[in-house]
């Protein structure tokens, strides 16, 4: 576990000479890489005449790339073949770039049926992950946010068993915020199913609802414990940070964020 990179939200980068001053300040602070975050909804571009000049001549990587809010599983046949459309342009992209880990939504096909669901994403996790293995692309899925049908512990399980060749993109805050349950029991069940890590933080306090997400190592969460848990499992992935919520995800705090989370996290890396 020697990696650190953070995310860049592609729907703020309009060209290549937006997302080269991210790689800059990442190779000008000494972190190894980019993750390029495409969010469907506010439509995607995987022109590479847009991404592949950002890591032309310098060490910084292109970490993971992740893309969200597509449904994979949709009972719509048209939605489904558009997704997977989609899906293949966005791992052609990231095999151009050279990127080795990619991520997206697992989808839902019935909100009331997890049998269904798991049934229906064996298919399609199962046709991706044969074209990405050719191209030298691990993959993983989001847990528990909108659009997913893994928003418990024991449909995870399920999943798991179900589909052994699933990998798991955890978040911490995601899981306590969309699972509902406790990212260390996650962690010390599924620890070696983990093939991508999110770094945010959050503090609650009170029986009010009450939080904030402050820069990774300000809020309530164990850096030291969950990154030495994933230690002791041998994952050899980044460590992703996301700065996140309603002050540090404000594109002017951004940097901030990521410049004292790494100071926080490369202690223990």
């Amino acid at each position: 576990m020697k990696k650190l990179g953070f995310i860049v939200e592609m729907k703020d980068c309009k060209d290549a000479a937006d997302l080269r001053r991210w790689v800059d300040l990442a190779q000008q602070q000494g972190i190894d890489g980019v993750e390029l975050l495409f969010n469907s909804k506010c439509g995607v571009d995987f022109s590479l005449d847009k991404i592949k000049p950002a890591f032309e001549n310098t060490p910084v990587e292109p970490a993971a790339c992740g893309l969200w809010w597509l449904n994979t599983i949709s009972p719509d046949p048209d939605e489904r073949a558009a997704v997977r459309r989609t899906m293949l342009e966005f791992l052609d992209m990231a095999e151009a770039i050279g990127c080795r880990m990619a991520f997206f939504n697992t989808g839902e096909y019935d909100p009331e049926d997890p049998d269904k669901n798991i049934a229906e994403f064996k298919k399609e996790y199962l046709y991706y992950k044969d074209i990405a293995d050719k191209k030298g692309i691990k993959l993983a899925c989001y847990l528990g946010h909108g659009g997913n049908f893994v928003h418990s512990r024991e449909i995870l399980d399920k999943l798991l068993k179900e589909v052994p060749e699933f990998n798991i993109k955890l978040d911490p805050v995601g899981i306590m915020r969309n699972m509902k349950d406790d990212p260390y029991e996650i962690m010390k069940r599924y620890a070696n199913r983990i093939a991508h890590f999110h770094a945010k933080d959050i503090f609650r306090y009170g029986d009010d609802g009450w939080e904030i997400e402050p820069i990774v190592g300000m809020g309530q969460l164990k850096w030291n414990v969950m990154l030495g848990m994933l230690w002791n499992v041998g994952y050899d992935g980044y460590i992703i940070i996301e700065p996140h919520g309603d002050v540090w995800a404000e594109p002017e705090n951004r940097w901030k964020h990521i410049v004292l989370a790494k100071r926080h996290l490369e202690q223990y890396m």
